[in-house]
């Protein structure tokens, strides 16, 4: 097995492949099925999730796999006992499931996992590691902005904290890749402002982007508004407390925004939401977000079949 069967980082996948998860995930949201009763899929979560463990596990499920699962690793696995994730990988590839969806609070815990499994034919899923990347989250963000407004040329604003949000540094890599014609504007308060090593590859990779603090000046022209919560788990409590008191008075979003946003242009967000977007606004056809939260099933649906019949993510 190579690391293509891995789905580790944004930056992995080509464009065709792209293309062929995508077509997939289309067939299987107008009701394709198959049957993969032979699969197994472990979802491995030492972090909270909702939308990402439910829509693997809905996926595995009408892909016909099997499916075990444990949503608090952290506290109901033999972590608590001070076993090693490598330990801990390397017995669960030992039951022989197909996949191991993982989310894990360390950066780079993905690739770990994928290092141990090696020779296993166990392929790893990083379904978020820390505040590095969650690739099948960038994927199905991609996949809901093709079908809302296109793939050349668009103009995407991201915003919220950029500094800890992994889905913000995916979707980045991803929109880079899919669009040479983007308009990347990120925008945050000097706090949660993007990384350089993102800024440093978009620079690179000749993509055009810049760096704003106030987001209204950002939304007339914008065809994407991508919003982001101040990511509490990873910042410490005192400045957590000030920064989200920031957001929500700078940056949070309300009908008066949308008023200012062109007619076909969305509002998305990768959602849990904690402020920053006002309940107010979802009631307007701009505000994407649980559609988006709905394209998780389809797209991971089309990355368990690509792993179950070993196609590898080239």
């Amino acid at each position: 097995m190579t690391q293509s069967t891995h789905v580790l980082r944004s930056q992995q996948f080509s464009v065709s492949c792209i293309n062929e998860l995508f077509a997939r995930a289309e067939a299987f949201q107008r009701g394709g099925r198959k049957n993969y009763r032979d699969k197994i899929v472990f979802t491995v979560f030492y972090e909270p999730s909702t939308r990402t463990r439910f829509s693997f596990e809905t996926a595995a499920a009408r892909l016909g796999a099997g499916m075990v699962s444990t949503e608090n690793a952290k506290e109901f696995s033999s972590a608590t006992k001070g076993e090693s994730l490598e330990d801990t990988i390397r017995v669960l590839c030992g039951y022989r499931p197909d996949a191991i969806v993982l989310r894990h609070p360390q950066t780079g815990a993905a690739e770990i996992a994928a290092e141990v499994s090696e020779g296993s034919g166990v392929s790893i899923i990083n379904a978020g590691d820390g505040a590095g990347q969650h690739p099948t989250q960038a994927l199905l963000d991609l996949y809901t902005i093709i079908k809302e407004v296109g793939r050349s040329g668009l103009k995407v604003v991201i915003g919220g904290d950029l500094a800890n949000g992994r889905t913000a540094r995916s979707l980045a890599y991803l929109l880079a890749k899919v669009d040479p014609n983007v308009h990347l504007v990120f925008v945050a308060p000097s706090a949660l402002r993007l990384g350089e090593d993102i800024k440093q590859h978009l620079f690179e990779n000749g993509v055009r982007f810049e760096e704003k603090e106030e987001l209204v000046e950002t939304l007339q022209d914008a065809d994407v508004i991508y919003w982001t919560r101040v990511q509490k788990e990873r910042i410490a409590n005192s400045d957590y407390e000030n920064l989200r008191a920031e957001m929500l008075l700078r940056y949070s979003i309300t009908l008066a925004h949308l008023k200012l946003m062109k007619p076909r242009a969305i509002l998305m967000h990768p959602l849990p939401r904690a402020g920053e977007i006002h309940p107010s606004v979802d009631g307007d056809s701009r505000a994407a977000y649980f559609r988006q939260a709905a394209n998780g099933v389809p797209l991971r649906m089309a990355i368990l079949e690509r792993i179950f019949t070993r196609i590898p993510f080239e």
